[in-house]
């Protein structure tokens, strides 16, 4: 990708606007935060009037640590800003409605469906990659800016254990940890802060556990009663279905979570290209990560449904 030019369209469009909207995702991760929070650090030095903004307001608590955390709110007050969505696939992710607006689309999934006027998408192992190679284009990078993208990084590669890791992700790690940044120090607040609730939740959804095709397929099903009964929210989520992905004989693993009016599916695969189904179901993703969610239908329906097509991809 030419990156040199994608930094000049959007710095034309940001010296049209002067006024920036950064829209995280609803059920936002460390992705679409780190990716935000490092554009707003950076576009604030540079004098940018910016807000920062998600629909959602259960943001995950584990990553309050970073620079400008606290500056999220759930309503776009400009009026007349550029907006600049991060880590959106689609723009109905966003939340909003930016039907008359003017959006800047960064992100890095395969299924990206090219929604803004400008967009700068790159299938890679997260958004804040996508964004610090614009960044590095002539922006302000300072430790403010590095942390967030580093914290993204760290969280959408699971560690740095996703099939999208490279030698590349390694060299902008380094570049990184050449901003003064505590890597050790990172890691723990993400990976060591886990709610109670969210442990509970893993018991519940290990305890739903069933296996299909040979123990290739596991899916695990939490109900709005599980969540209510440890008094999770959607950010304590984060991580359940990788222990059932984790299970050597599994292939493909799939999490169905019933919240309110919604079920929200998630699906984890080993080797499997599972982004056709997660985007068959209105969703989207990357070769071995994807989800979509339903608005209307049974859990056994919904799952039946999911089974007859990992199956009939499993079995060839």
């Amino acid at each position: 990708m030419d990156y040199k030019n994608l930094a000049n369209e959007f710095k034309k469009l940001l010296e049209e606007f002067r006024k920036v909207t950064i829209v995280s995702h609803i059920r936002p991760d460390g992705d679409t935060i780190g990716s935000a929070l490092a554009l707003f650090n950076s576009l604030k030095i540079m004098g940018y009037q910016t807000e920062l903004v998600c629909m959602d307001s259960d943001l995950p608590l584990k990553l309050n640590f970073l620079n400008g955390f606290k500056k999220y709110k759930k309503k776009i007050d400009y009026k007349d800003s550029l907006i600049v969505t991060v880590d959106c696939a689609d723009i109905s992710r966003a939340g909003f409605d930016l039907q008359d607006r003017t959006v800047v689309n960064i992100d890095h999934h395969k299924s990206n469906t090219n929604f803004g006027i400008l967009n700068i998408v790159e299938v890679e192992v997260s958004t804040t990659a996508v964004l610090y190679k614009l960044l590095k284009e002539g922006f302000a990078i300072d430790n403010k800016v590095a942390e967030p993208i580093y914290a993204g990084l760290l969280t959408d590669s699971i560690n740095f254990t996703t099939t999208l890791v490279n030698s590349q992700t390694f060299e902008l790690a380094s570049e990184l940890l050449g901003y003064g940044l505590n890597a050790s120090y990172i890691s723990e607040m993400i990976n060591k802060r886990n709610s109670l609730a969210h442990t509970r939740l893993i018991a519940k959804a290990i305890d739903s556990l069933e296996l299909f095709s040979d123990a290739k397929i596991a899916v695990m099903v939490l109900k709005n009663i599980d969540l209510k009964a440890t008094g999770a929210k959607g950010s304590d989520l984060n991580g359940i279905i990788d222990f059932a992905i984790a299970l050597v004989t599994v292939e493909v693993a799939i999490l169905i979570v019933e919240f309110d009016t919604i079920l929200k599916v998630s699906i984890r695969s080993k080797n499997e290209d599972i982004s056709a189904i997660a985007t068959k179901f209105g969703g989207g993703g990357h070769k071995n990560a994807g989800g979509f969610e339903v608005k209307s239908g049974k859990i056994e329906e919904i799952k039946n449904k999911i089974l007859e097509q990992i199956k009939d991809k499993i079995n060839g």
